[in-house]
């Protein structure tokens, strides 16, 4: 059984040759660029990083490294605008093409939103929304290539993840502040909806040349919206159902009805459980990262038995206490706790709970994806 096979079984809620393991499969299942150069030198690889995320400095991991911890998935993604570039200020800063001015953080090894520079901050008009330099959803240098790229990894064996530009609350949040943001959700509404509206036709404009270019060679679709934090939901479930939903259910509408061969992979951080059923009411198919330190979300047991039937869980593996501070022992169990509780029929991808952070050992990666390869052979004892 090749990786996509062994993806595509586990997605359909049956149990494969072992569980599918993911590293850089999606934005938020990968490894930091430093904590990923610290690996190749524990394991003796010579080889460039290549970045993922410019501005999250998040890379993609290495050939070899995919083949010697038995990754399956691979992730296709945009191509950066014609003439866009990324360019830090002495300042450390840097702005995306949206508008969105980032600040380099030495601590976190990572940019952090500067919400008093958000280029609607100070917006009060859907006119000013309007007259806003959008990107340019059609600039064919987008998408140039991918379908080759998606098909050559399919051909490898890989199961292909495409990471769709649809999270538009997190974009409307960006580009507004969040505090604005939350303020707008009760103080004013109307505008608020305008600028989410505008942001997601673009990234549905996108999306949709993005798909259209590489299918049908793609097998996930990745979407998401953080609708949690640690320790609850961000928004109520009556203010989810009035704000979110409606656009979800766009979002959803498009990628089933014109490209239903993929299943559609949502991420969301936190203690989300409250919510899942909403998800699964959307026609969801899998979602990742299942963050177990959240509020409400270590009982994967319980998790599983809940909503197995419906959901594949994508994630389960605490970077934030064991994979950080814990010992390869600890890692290990860890690794055979979360493949006791939602392996069983299958319906479960194993990855780390979001990125894996600089400070991370090579020694508790290496732990990581060992045991994932051990204790996740079918069938299950």
């Amino acid at each position: 059984m090749n990786s996509r096979e062994r993806l595509l079984v586990a997605l359909n809620h049956r149990e494969p040759d072992r569980v599918p393991i993911d590293l850089g499969g999606t934005p938020t299942s990968t490894i930091s660029a430093r904590a990923l150069e610290n690996l190749k030198a524990h394991l003796g690889i010579q080889s460039p990083t290549r970045l993922m995320s410019p501005i999250f400095l998040t890379a993609y991991p290495d050939a070899e490294v995919v083949r010697k911890f038995g990754i399956d998935v691979k992730m296709v993604t945009a191509n950066p605008a014609a003439g866009f570039a990324i360019h830090p200020t002495p300042e450390g800063k840097i702005i995306d093409e949206w508008g969105v001015v980032y600040q380099w953080n030495e601590e976190a090894q990572t940019h952090f939103v500067v919400e008093s520079e958000a280029p609607f901050h100070r917006v009060t008009t859907p006119e000013q929304v309007e007259k806003h330099p959008w990107p340019d959803p059609t600039d064919p240098g987008r998408y140039r290539g991918l379908k080759e790229t998606a098909r050559r990894y399919q051909q490898e064996g890989y199961a292909v993840v495409v990471s769709a530009p649809l999270m538009v609350m997190t974009q409307t949040q960006g580009m507004r502040g969040l505090e604005q943001f939350m303020m707008d959700t009760v103080l004013n509404p109307s505008l608020l909806e305008y600028m989410m509206d505008k942001i997601l036709e673009i990234q549905l404009e996108m999306s949709r040349r993005l798909l259209e270019e590489i299918d049908p060679h793609m097998d996930v679709i990745v979407i998401g919206d953080d609708l949690s934090h640690q320790g609850g939901l961000i928004y109520s479930p009556d203010m989810y159902r009035r704000l979110l939903r409606p656009r979800h259910r766009k979002i959803m509408r498009v990628l089933k009805e014109e490209f239903g061969d993929a299943k559609v992979l949502y991420h969301s951080c936190g203690a989300v459980e409250p919510l899942i059923p909403e998800l699964i009411d959307l026609g969801v198919d899998a979602f990742n990262p299942v963050q177990v330190s959240a509020k409400g979300m270590d009982d994967t047991k319980k998790l599983k038995a809940k909503y197995g039937r419906h959901l594949t869980f994508w994630g389960g593996i605490d970077t934030q206490r064991v994979l950080a501070f814990g010992t390869p022992g600890e890692v290990r169990n860890e690794v055979r706790r979360r493949i006791e509780d939602l392996a069983e029929g299958g319906g479960f991808v194993l990855a780390a709970v979001h990125n894996i952070r600089p400070e991370v050992k090579p020694a508790n990666i290496c732990a990581l994806f060992e045991a994932a390869q051990e204790f996740g052979k079918y069938p299950r004892k």
